[in-house]
C-alpha cells in the first residue's frame, strides 16, 4: 500500500486589494463583482490584488492576465487569458494554501472561447 503525506492547512485570511483598499476575507460574490468591474470600459483602476498573510500575491488585471508570486518577484508564474472562474478557483486554492496548484493551473494553456 502506498502512502501520500498530505499537508494540511488552515483556513488562510486572504485579502483583496483594489485602488489602495484591502478588503479582509471578501467573499466569492465580491470578488466576482470586482473582477466584472475590471472589465468594464472606462474602469480607472488596472488591476486588483488577492494576497494571504504569508506574502503570496494574484494580481489580475483586464483581459484575464494574472500572476502570481511572493516576495520574490522575477520568480513569478504567469498566466493569460485567464477566467473569472479560474481566479476564483486560485483564490479558494490560496486559502488553502496551494500554491503548487495554482502554478499548474496558471501553466496550462488558456481555455477556447467561442
Amino acid at each position: 500500500m502506498l502512502f501520500t503525506e498530505r499537508r494540511e492547512v488552515e483556513h488562510l485570511t486572504t485579502y483583496l486589494k483594489k485602488e489602495g483598499v484591502e478588503f479582509k476575507d471578501p467573499s466569492t460574490g465580491e470578488v466576482l463583482s470586482i473582477l466584472e468591474e475590471l472589465e468594464t470600459p472606462g474602469t480607472e483602476y488596472l488591476n486588483i490584488t488577492l494576497h494571504d498573510d504569508e506574502g503570496w500575491k494574484l494580481d489580475v488585471y483586464e483581459n484575464g492576465f494574472v500572476e502570481f508570486y511572493d516576495d520574490q518577484y522575477d520568480k513569478r508564474v504567469v498566466g493569460k487569458l485567464v477566467t473569472h472562474e479560474r481566479v476564483i478557483q486560485m483564490w479558494r486554492m490560496m486559502q488553502e494554501g496551494k500554491r503548487d496548484q495554482i502554478k499548474k493551473l496558471l501553466k496550462r494553456k488558456p481555455e477556447p472561447s467561442f
